[in-house]
């Protein structure tokens, strides 16, 4: 049976069996470019700078911040400009052109293909979610979804979900064709506490299973904005390897190094099933 490889990782080893020490100081790195992305979202990405500010050379750079947070400085500078899109888009009243604009992009179209395909749905229907779904209206989907234990049609994965009992909610797990959560899920369910899930299982060589744990006590808005993470899970599972066994989701804290977790609420199961957003 093949190792099974979580990302992103918490721990001090990359995924290239790198020693501990060579790979503490890149996960500092990579911490220091992240926090400098995140000062300078309106700038252009550039890799040259960016390798110099981590001190990495600029032809180890994008294998290096890979491997540490499992996926490339354009889409981790995309994932944050998308999520301080999501917080303007419902904090303010600003007109989207200028929210594009104040996240680093000079094309409209170009930002609202991008949100789209990041979120799970366009700008305008991520703004209009407040009015669509309220706290009492999301506990009555999610308590119907679990009281039915549906079952997507077609071949199942079954897994076990482990990690702290505390703190207590709804832990959405849902299978993606990258190590990173966006968009909408090929297939996912919502589970409460520890134990087994199922979930449709992906026609697909690789793919990644990913658990996000959303606390009872988050407010609605704070879900909606930018999903108030507990815990987190993630692991790349190789498919239809005989004798495998469950994989295994180990919840974990979210850390610095994790790229945020820009779809939207609606994109995850059971809301995903409602209709249309739009």
């Amino acid at each position: 049976m093949p190792p099974k490889l979580e990302i992103p990782s918490a721990e001090p080893v990359l995924a290239s069996g790198r020693r501990t020490e060579t790979s503490e100081i890149y996960q500092a790195s990579v911490i220091k470019i992240i926090r400098h992305m995140k000062q300078h979202l309106q700038d252009p990405l550039d890799l040259e700078r960016l390798a110099q500010i981590a001190s990495i050379s600029k032809f180890h750079f994008v294998r290096v911040f890979d491997e540490v947070t499992g996926t490339t400085p354009h889409h981790f500078v995309a994932c944050l400009r998308m999520q301080r899109a999501k917080e303007l888009l419902l904090e303010t009243a600003d007109p989207i052109t200028d929210i594009c604009l104040e996240v680093g992009y000079t094309s409209l179209g170009s930002f609202s293909k991008s949100f789209t395909f990041l979120v799970g749905m366009s700008p305008v229907a991520f703004r209009g979610i407040p009015k669509r779904l309220d706290s009492m209206r999301f506990g009555q989907i999610v308590w119907r979804f679990l009281s039915a234990r549906k079952k997507e049609p077609g071949p199942q994965l079954t897994g076990i979900l482990e990690g702290p009992s505390r703190p207590r909610g709804f832990t959405f797990v849902g299978t993606f064709t990258r190590g990173v959560p966006q968009g909408i899920p090929y297939s996912g369910t919502v589970v409460l506490g520890r134990g087994k899930f199922q979930v449709k299982r992906p026609d697909m060589d690789e793919f990644h299973l990913m658990a996000v744990l959303v606390p009872f006590s988050a407010k609605l808005k704070q879900m909606v904005t930018h999903l108030p993470v507990g815990l987190v899970a993630s692991l790349r599972v190789q498919n239809y390897r005989p004798s495998q066994a469950p994989p295994r989701l180990r919840l974990r804290p979210l850390s610095p190094i994790d790229p945020p977790i820009v779809l939207a609420l609606p994109s995850l199961p059971p809301l995903a099933s409602i209709g249309d957003w739009s």
